[in-house]
């Protein structure tokens, strides 16, 4: 019962920390639990009507990097490369505007915070997109895993390898 309450209050602090940051590339990240031994969960901005589902670190990076396209910060410095055309062609396609994605939602009003999903959410992460320079992420981090602080990461690469760490 104890860890629930505390489990409670880092999710809430996390929550309360997406609606006082700059919103742009801030998302909230819900980790549910475990696929085949991979991370997987749910991922929040306030741009976005509906969660992102993300199966594995990989894939949760590269919907972190299409959730900045689609909201259109941070611009990326460098365009990306392909192994062929028609794999640029789909990328362009699919990542150009995302359906659900809304750029005049600017704040969340108290019925729109994911507060259920959080609370019920094994591990709850803030993480911050600053940059994406040289074809990757930068940002910051912040949980109930880095004890409350702010943890800097200098790629994608690096931020795999911090949430894959996670014991669940």
């Amino acid at each position: 019962m104890g860890s629930e309450i505390i489990q409670d209050e880092e999710a809430m602090k996390r929550i309360e920390e997406l609606v006082v940051s700059d919103r742009s590339s801030t998302m909230l990240v819900c980790i549910q639990g475990t696929e085949e031994g991979e991370v997987c969960g749910e991922i929040y901005s306030c741009y976005l009507k509906e969660p992102i589902w993300f199966s594995g670190v990989g894939d949760m990076v590269l919907k972190l990097d299409e959730i900045c396209n689609w909201v259109g910060m941070p611009h990326a410095t460098t365009d990306p490369r392909f192994l062929n055309m028609e794999t640029e062609r789909r990328y362009r396609e699919a990542g150009s505007h995302h359906p659900q994605a809304d750029r005049s939602n600017l704040t969340y009003t108290m019925d729109q915070i994911p507060f259920k999903q959080a609370l019920k959410a094994r591990e709850v992460l803030i993480v911050y997109v600053k940059y994406r320079q040289f074809s990757s992420l930068q940002g910051s981090i912040r949980g109930k895993i880095t004890k409350g602080k702010v943890v800097n990461f200098r790629s994608a690469l690096e931020l795999m390898r911090m949430i894959s760490m996670i014991q669940l």
